[in-house]
């Protein structure tokens, strides 16, 4: 067998004039507003074991069943009968569904060389640290209203924001406790003076917080569901590789398991 006397010819780019500058932009950070800001994380380190996987039953003392508490108004040295309302006994309310983690994650792709390899596994970080948030939002807002919809009165209906908003108001008031009003952002610009500034947070009216969600626009679109305090369990962000030398391809995924959950709905309304 003897060698070839020449190389094969190879297909050859010739550029006939000076190629562009390339600029690469500079990572952005989230937008502070939302879901996460607003949730108390149990962080989960790389090397620990992740006890949301299966689920999270979240249970509280805060939130009363229906006649919970009362007011007694019988003479004070009788006992009402047993079908009486002056009785003082009332139910417990049920405990909410396990609340179900979700699998978030970002690709990208490109060649085999080294600096290609470097910014696959950048940028699929960065998507995810961009996209995480709102997809979140999203799968979390379809729990949300589950939720609301099995509240006493159901989802409440109201023609204009203000109006909704001050139907929150009155239903938080009567916890005694500041809640959370999970919102649409779109909604924002509708009544910006109910959403004023508290720090980097937003607040109502009475100072109930704001959870303005990106993720809301399509997951709960004109429903505004107040909850108590959002509690969340979270993995470290794992970003893993794989190539197909075959197609001269490098990969990545970014990823990670998040779990958001809340001891009570108190209540939503809808913006007819």
């Amino acid at each position: 067998m003897t060698a070839p006397n020449s190389l094969p010819d190879f297909p050859v780019t010739a550029h006939t004039t000076m190629l562009p500058a390339r600029f690469d932009v500079p990572a952005l950070n989230p937008a502070t507003p939302g879901l996460y800001a607003t949730t108390s994380w149990t962080e989960v380190a790389a090397g620990e074991p992740s006890r949301h996987i299966n689920g999270v039953e979240v249970r509280g003392p805060n939130y009363g069943g229906k006649d919970a508490a009362g007011v007694w108004t019988a003479p004070w040295c009788s006992v009402p009968p047993i079908d009486s309302p002056e009785r003082k006994e009332g139910t417990r309310p049920g405990i909410l569904d396990p609340f179900e983690p979700v699998t978030v994650w970002a690709y990208d792709e490109c060649d085999l060389t080294e600096p290609s390899r470097r910014e696959v596994e950048a940028r699929a970080a960065q998507v995810f640290r961009l996209q995480e948030q709102p997809m979140v939002e999203r799968e979390f807002a379809a729990r949300l209203l589950v939720d609301a919809g099995e509240l006493p009165g159901g989802i409440a209906a109201r023609p204009t924001l203000k109006e909704a908003v001050a139907y929150l108001e009155g239903e938080g008031a009567k916890t005694n406790t500041m809640v959370y009003f999970h919102v649409a952002a779109d909604l924002v610009a509708i009544e910006p003076d109910l959403f004023a500034r508290s720090g980097t947070a937003r607040v109502s009216p009475s100072g109930h917080t704001w959870v303005i969600g990106g993720g809301y626009v399509a997951g709960l679109a004109n429903t505004i569901v107040a909850t108590s305090q959002p509690f969340g369990w979270r993995d470290t962000v794992q970003v893993r590789t794989a190539m197909d030398e075959h197609r001269n391809l490098f990969a990545a995924i970014a990823e990670r398991t998040v779990l958001v959950g809340y001891e009570a709905v108190v209540a939503a309304v809808g913006i007819a």
